[in-house]
């Protein structure tokens, strides 16, 4: 017998996130229910976030929240070099040029996964413990924010507070999706 033999699980993330989830669970004897209360999404418009980075060379600082993310990051730089035939102009990656925080550590290794080295993980994957790390790091400075379209306040507040210039840019958003409010 296997050890979730005749257990039902709930998953709730979004589907494509849920898959390696679920095929672990069911392996180890699960009925799994996906149900997902998320879906990703892109945002209304990229504008913001390529308007950053066509300009990235102005930040000191380049903060992501999520994997969700870093994707969507590495997909606006891929797409935008190759709108401009000059990747070197929107490098996030030059030496000592731009130094990256991560919420955790899963978004660390998507990070590094496509040659953006870490600088920055809080221990505690919370936006009070990434504030508390760099609020004596960016007085003066410029800080990119890439995340959801709905998130707490918390970075960007307290980081202007410390007397850093915070741009926040919608990677994407989160929305419930049609087919979960039909279950």
């Amino acid at each position: 017998m296997k050890p979730l033999q005749d257990k039902r699980i709930l998953i709730t993330r979004a589907r494509r996130q849920a898959q390696a989830l679920a095929a672990a669970l069911e392996e180890q004897g699960a009925e799994v229910i996906a149900i997902p209360a998320i879906e990703i999404v892109p945002p209304d418009s990229y504008d913001a976030l390529d308007a950053a980075l066509r300009d990235a060379r102005k930040y000191q600082w380049l903060i992501l929240t999520s994997v969700n993310g870093v994707e969507v990051l590495v997909e606006r730089l891929e797409k935008l070099a190759r709108q401009t035939f000059a990747p070197s102009q929107i490098a996030l990656h030059s030496p000592g040029s731009l130094r990256i925080a991560a919420m955790g550590p899963a978004t660390a290794r998507a990070l590094e996964a496509h040659g953006l080295p870490v600088d920055v993980v809080p221990e505690k994957y919370v936006e009070e413990s990434l504030v508390e790390i760099l609020r004596d790091q960016v007085f003066g400075q410029n800080v990119l924010l890439v995340r959801a379209k709905v998130a707490r306040d918390v970075v960007p507040v307290e980081l202007e507070k410390a007397g850093a210039t915070v741009d926040v840019v919608n990677a994407y958003q989160t929305v419930v999706p049609a087919a979960s409010c039909d279950v």
